[in-house]
């Protein structure tokens, strides 16, 4: 039977593990805190892959079912830097997913961590919205320049910046695992192949154009919103443009 001193001190011993433990909790916090506060347009691919390799390395072995899923998640991230086809909407996503289970997570933390791992978990949602919405405005960005070359007269537009055009709208789209987006990408490949020919025929352009416009039409139509209004009227002005060269 152990003595009241012996009972002592296997307390004093847990105590001082479950201190450690926090510690540690609390340096690798505000380790990520500091660099999620920073810029992370700057933050190198091998830097941020290290960083969920430390997260996941620490996390993945704990035995509370939320803090495996963080784990888990940590995964996926580090998949999706590491995938050339990753979009940024996915790696929001991700993170988004990531904060909401780590504010959730410090609901059931110790006290001494319960604060900070909360303000973590706010602070990735953050960034992961960010992240969303600024590639976001960037394709909104390439829909608008889309549209003004279509607006003008195509014919006295170079070629350069029309395939300039295509290639940075196949680029965007044919990662994506919508077959409608797949579509348009495959008709942006066959006009740019058209367009690299000495002299296009306009009989060659047309059908391609106007069928691109059905299709960015039908796109625009369930679209979200900021995304609608431009796609649909791209997609006009391609059918149009596609009709006028078919005269």
């Amino acid at each position: 039977m152990a003595t009241k001193t012996e009972n002592q001190s296997n307390q004093e011993a847990t105590n001082k593990v479950s201190q450690t433990i926090n510690d540690d909790w609390q340096q690798k916090l505000e380790e990520l805190q500091s660099t999620f506060s920073e810029d992370l347009s700057t933050l190198s691919s091998e830097d941020a892959t290290s960083l969920i390799d430390k997260w996941y390395n620490f996390l993945h072995k704990a035995k509370e079912p939320e803090v495996k899923e963080i784990a888990n998640q940590l995964k996926q991230l580090k998949q999706h830097l590491k995938s050339s086809k990753a979009t940024g909407h996915e790696i929001s996503e991700v993170l988004i997913e990531i904060g909401e289970q780590t504010a959730n997570f410090a609901s059931d933390a110790e006290k001494d961590i319960r604060t900070p791992v909360r303000r973590l978990g706010k602070q990735l949602t953050k960034v992961g919205n960010s992240l969303g919405k600024a590639e976001e405005h960037e394709e909104i960005e390439e829909i608008d320049s889309a549209i003004e070359i279509f607006e003008e007269d195509l014919t006295q537009i170079e070629t350069d910046v029309a395939l300039g055009s295509v290639d940075k709208w196949y680029n965007l789209l044919h990662k994506s695992d919508n077959e409608s987006l797949q579509e348009i990408a495959n008709g942006l490949k066959q006009l740019k192949q058209v367009l690299k020919h000495k002299n296009p025929k306009p009989s060659d352009i047309s059908p391609i154009l106007e069928q691109l416009g059905e299709q960015t039409t039908t796109v625009g139509q369930e679209a979200k919103r900021g995304f609608k209004g431009p796609l649909q009227r791209l997609g006009k002005l391609l059918s149009r443009t596609g009709k006028s060269l078919a005269e």
